[in-house]
C-alpha cells in the first residue's frame, strides 16, 4: 500500500466544482493515485446522492490498485466524518477526503483508515 502524501491543485479544484454543482446534495467519488499523489476522481457509476448522504455502488469500480480511496462533500461547513463515513473508510481503501461546504481551500480534509486526520500537500504538478 502506498503512502499518499498529496494531492494535485486542479483534482482538489474539480471536487470543489463538482460539490458546489451537486450541492444541497453530496458529491461522491472515488480516488486514484500515482506514486503517492491523489491525481484524479472517478465518477461511480449508480451513485446515489441526498442532503445527508451518498451511496456508493464501489462493486462498479474497475478492478484498479491505483483507485485508492473516496472523496465526498459535506453541504454543511463540517469536514468530520460521521459514523456512516468511518464505517466506509474502515471498510475501503486507505485515504479518504471530506470536502465541506463552501467548497474552498480552507473547507477539506483528510483521513486514514481509522478516521485519523491525515496531512496532504496540495501541489501544482505531478511528476
Amino acid at each position: 500500500m502506498e503512502k499518499i502524501t498529496s494531492i494535485l491543485k486542479e483534482t482538489l479544484d474539480l471536487v470543489f466544482e463538482c460539490s458546489k454543482d451537486q450541492h444541497p446534495y453530496e458529491f461522491a467519488a472515488a480516488i486514484r493515485a500515482e506514486n503517492g499523489t491523489i491525481t484524479e476522481i472517478i465518477p461511480i457509476p449508480g451513485t446515489i446522492s441526498g442532503e445527508e448522504h451518498a451511496i456508493l455502488p464501489l462493486h462498479m469500480l474497475p478492478p484498479d490498485r491505483s483507485i485508492c480511496g473516496v472523496i465526498h462533500s459535506h453541504p454543511v461547513p463540517d469536514t468530520r466524518w460521521s459514523d456512516e463515513d468511518l464505517h466506509l473508510f474502515g471498510k475501503f481503501g486507505h485515504i479518504h477526503i471530506i470536502v465541506a461546504y463552501p467548497y474552498s481551500k480552507n473547507s477539506w480534509k483528510a483521513y486514514n483508515q481509522k478516521g485519523e486526520a491525515v496531512p496532504l500537500e496540495v501541489i501544482d504538478t505531478h511528476f
